[in-house]
């Protein structure tokens, strides 16, 4: 991952960190490493990671911390090392339960992750939605307003559950069983995190419910563990921790050298959703409008027009137009063009393409005529958008 040059502060000395942060999950591991990206290009550092007693760590008291000397800290909520908040040490935290208004924190941006989950449904043509959550924590509880509230905007509501606070691993699985069995079919499921994505999972299994036949799933992390291991895979939003942990690095910094911005919130941006098969299908039992939808993403990186898409499907003109608008809620044309754009924001992220040459796979005369449909469609230009996720 490549990063655009940090504000320049001048080190009179080598800064020691102590970083307190478990390493068994992605969120952590992204963060890890955006941290230590930062202090390979403007330290170094040295860094003192400490890990919770429970992953294998070992306790470590506000009295260790004093004596190791640390000029500032990074850490993970976590009850291990509440103690913390002890010490007069410039922090930056990234907060589990609650966000510390008296530290720069580190969170992730909730509206954008609901919104991006609700649009990955609505695109496969879903009409039945639900978000299971963990009750009390504000990340979970802005994930599902935010998905509710995009699907609120095209006309769906949003079926809601949480976990129950002392239940066993059995009584929640019955419990979400009986949740998903009574919701209408098919169904699509928003869950707060891949690891409760994945017990969803399993109540599927349990409840005899196919996955994505009868429910279709997404979680957000897309940690790799647990994703790839589940049967089916589960798709994720992809969250960028990495250039969260490197803008952490530099906010502490800043604090450290009392810098006039104060405390700062990190926030941690969605990029994109890694499809796999637990929602990788169509909201629809019409063989026409599957094929045309098919021909449509198999063709997504070439000229394609609606005339294409007609001569390629067995059915009249006429009748596919009005199968695109009663299942998707657009034309033809509007599929050609949304999938289109989403093929062009994956080359400007993964690929050092020129928004012309973009263009050019795409049928586009010019990169300004792509750049009038992307902006309508993604509403940023191809430059903006590629600043904004390659860093």
């Amino acid at each position: 991952m490549m990063y655009t040059p940090c504000v320049s502060v001048k080190m009179m000395k080598t800064l020691r960190i102590a970083l307190f942060m478990n390493a068994t999950r992605a969120y952590e591991q992204g963060l890890i490493r955006g941290i230590l990206k930062y202090s390979r290009l403007h330290g170094p550092w040295n860094i003192f990671r400490i890990m919770p007693v429970v992953s294998g760590g070992r306790n470590v008291t506000v009295a260790d911390v004093r004596a190791w000397r640390a000029d500032g800290i990074i850490w993970r909520e976590d009850d291990n090392f509440k103690e913390l908040r002890r010490l007069d040490i410039p922090m930056v935290v990234a907060p589990y339960r609650a966000i510390f208004k008296e530290y720069s924190n580190i969170l992730t941006n909730d509206a954008a992750i609901g919104k991006m989950a609700a649009e990955h449904f609505l695109d496969r043509g879903f009409r039945s939605f639900a978000f299971y959550g963990i009750g009390q924590r504000y990340w979970s509880i802005d994930r599902q307003q935010n998905f509710s509230a995009r699907l609120a905007k095209s006309g769906f509501s949003t079926a809601l559950c949480t976990d129950l606070p002392g239940d066993t691993q059995n009584r929640r699985q019955s419990r979400l069983a009986d949740w998903l069995i009574s919701l209408p079919k098919p169904l699509a499921l928003m869950v707060c995190t891949d690891d409760c994505s994945h017990d969803c999972l399993e109540a599927c299994k349990y409840s005899g419910l196919h996955i994505p036949e009868d429910v279709a799933i997404i979680g957000v992390g897309n940690d790799s563990l647990i994703c790839d291991s589940s049967y089916p895979p589960l798709s994720s939003v992809v969250i960028d921790t990495e250039q969260a942990g490197y803008n952490a690095a530099e906010q502490l910094v800043r604090l450290i050298h009392k810098s006039k911005t104060g405390v700062v919130d990190i926030i941690a941006e969605p990029v994109h959703i890694v499809t796999r098969q637990s929602t990788d299908i169509l909201a629809t039992t019409d063989k026409n409008l599957s094929l045309a939808i098919k021909y449509i993403r198999d063709n997504a990186g070439h000229k394609t027009s609606v005339e294409d898409v007609v001569k390629a499907i067995p059915v009249s003109r006429r009748l596919l137009y009005q199968k695109f608008r009663d299942v998707l809620g657009r034309s033809i044309h509007e599929e050609i063009r949304r999938v289109q754009m989403s093929y062009a924001a994956k080359m400007l992220v993964e690929t050092d393409l020129q928004v012309a040459e973009v263009a050019a796979r795409l049928g586009y005369q010019d990169a300004k005529n792509l750049a009038r449909v992307f902006k309508q469609e993604k509403q940023t230009t191809p430059l903006a958008y590629r600043k904004k996720h390659v860093k």
